[in-house]
C-alpha cells in the first residue's frame, strides 16, 4: 500500500480540485451531479499522469538538475497548454485544464527528475569539486608545492632527528612517508656546524648534510624545504609553530622539544619511542619456559616457540622432545625474515658459568 501512497494522494487531489472548479463554475445552475462529474473527470486526468509516469520512468535520462526544476517546469508547461486552450475554450475550461495539467505536469516533473537524478554523476562532481577546494582552504602545505602527494600528514623534521640517522632508513622501508618538510632555520643550523672549528661539531654538521641528501632522494619530490621564519622566539618554538601553520607533525629525539610540543597541541613522532616500542621481548640472560616440539637443524639442537610464534634454538635439547623446560637465552638473531632467539639449558648455562 505504501507504495501506491503518493499516485493515490494525487487522485484524491485530482478529485478535490476538479470538483472545486466544476463547484464554482456550475453548482448553482446544474447542481452536485455535475460537481461530482467535475471531481471524476479530474480523477480521468490523475490516471493518465500516473500512466504516463510509468511509461517515462524507463527511459534514462542522462542529465537532471532536480526536482526543483521539474517542478519549474511543470508549471511553465502548464501555462503554455493553458494559453494554447486560449483559442478554443474559455471560462471553466480554461481554468480547470490549467489547474489539472499544473498539477499533473509538476508531480510529473517532481517524481521523474528526482527519481533519475541518481542516473547520472553530478553529485559526485560537485562531490569532487568542494573536496578539492576545502583541501586548498584546510592544507596550507598544498601552497609549497603541487607535487605533494596526499598519502600522509606533513612531517617537520628538526636537527635531532637528522643526525640520528635512523630517520632515513625508516624512510627507505616505507615506514615514514611524506611529504617531509625541511624548515630552513633547520639548515642553516646544520650548516652552521659543518662549517664550525670545532671538528666534532663539523663532523656532526657534514653527516647531516649528507643524509639530508640522502633523504632527497628517498622521499624525492615529497622532500620540500619550509622558508618560514619567526623572530625573537627560541628555535623550538618556531619549530611548533611552524607545525601549528602547515598542520604537520613533528619528528625528533628531542626529549625536551617531544614535551614542549605536547603541551602546545602539536603530534610529535619520536623516533626513540617507537624503538623502545619495538625492542626485544627477550633479551640475553632472560630465563624462559619453554616446550621442546621438534628437533633442530643443527646437531642436538631443539626447537620450541614462545607465545607470540617466535622460534627459539635450544642447544643440547633434541633428546628431550616433549619436555617443558627452563632455557636461559644466549643470543638473539635478526633478519628480514623474522627474529630467532637461541637459547641454553638452565642446567648446562650454570655449568658454564
Amino acid at each position: 500500500m505504501g507504495k501506491y501512497r503518493f499516485q493515490i494522494l494525487l487522485l484524491f487531489i485530482s478529485f478535490l480540485l476538479g470538483a472545486g472548479v466544476f463547484y464554482y463554475f456550475y453548482y448553482s445552475a446544474k447542481g452536485l451531479s455535475f460537481v461530482v462529474a467535475g471531481g471524476i473527470l479530474g480523477v480521468a486526468l490523475g490516471l493518465i499522469t500516473i500512466y504516463l509516469e510509468e511509461k517515462i520512468r524507463k527511459i534514462p535520462l542522462i542529465k537532471i538538475v532536480g526536482g526543483s526544476l521539474g517542478l519549474i517546469l511543470g508549471l511553465g508547461l502548464a501555462k503554455l497548454i493553458s494559453s494554447f486552450f486560449d483559442f478554443f475554450t474559455g471560462g471553466v475550461w480554461q481554468v480547470f485544464l490549467y489547474v489539472m495539467s499544473a498539477l499533473g505536469l509538476s508531480y510529473l516533473g517532481i517524481m521523474l527528475f528526482s527519481k533519475k537524478i541518481e542516473e547520472i554523476k553530478l553529485g559526485e562532481y560537485f562531490e569532487r569539486i568542494g573536496e578539492r577546494v576545502l583541501t586548498k582552504i584546510s592544507s596550507p602545505v598544498n601552497t609549497l608545492s603541487k607535487k605533494f602527494s596526499r598519502r600522509g600528514t606533513p612531517k617537520v623534521i628538526d636537527t635531532s632527528a637528522i643526525i640520528d640517522g635512523r630517520i632515513v632508513e625508516l624512510g627507505k622501508i616505507g615506514w615514514l612517508e611524506g611529504p617531509l618538510l625541511l624548515p630552513k632555520i633547520i639548515l642553516d643550523e646544520i650548516q652552521s656546524l659543518a662549517d664550525s672549528n670545532d671538528p666534532h661539531k663539523r663532523s656532526k654538521g657534514r653527516r647531516a648534510l649528507d643524509l639530508l641528501n640522502e633523504l632527497k632522494e628517498v622521499f624525492k619530490g615529497e622532500f620540500k624545504i619550509v622558508e618560514q621564519n619567526f623572530k625573537n622566539i627560541p628555535t623550538d618554538e618556531k619549530l611548533i609553530k611552524i607545525c601549528s601553520d602547515l598542520s604537520a607533525k613533528l619528528l625528533t629525539t628531542d626529549y625536551n622539544l617531544n614535551k614542549l610540543s605536547k603541551l602546545y597541541g602539536v603530534e610529535v613522532l619520536n623516533i626513540n619511542e617507537l624503538f623502545l616500542a619495538l625492542r626485544p621481548t627477550v633479551r640475553p640472560g632472560d630465563l624462559l619456559s619453554l616446550q621442546i616440539v621438534k628437533e633442530g637443524k643443527e646437531r642436538e639442537q631443539g626447537v620450541g616457540y614462545l607465545e607470540d610464534g617466535t622460534m627459539v634454538v635450544v642447544e643440547n635439547a633434541k633428546h628431550l622432545i616433549g619436555a617443558t623446560l627452563e632455557v636461559v637465552v644466549s643470543h638473539l638473531l635478526h633478519s628480514p625474515t623474522g627474529r630467532i632467539v637461541f637459547a641454553q639449558l638452565k642446567e648446562v648455562k650454570s655449568i658454564n658459568a
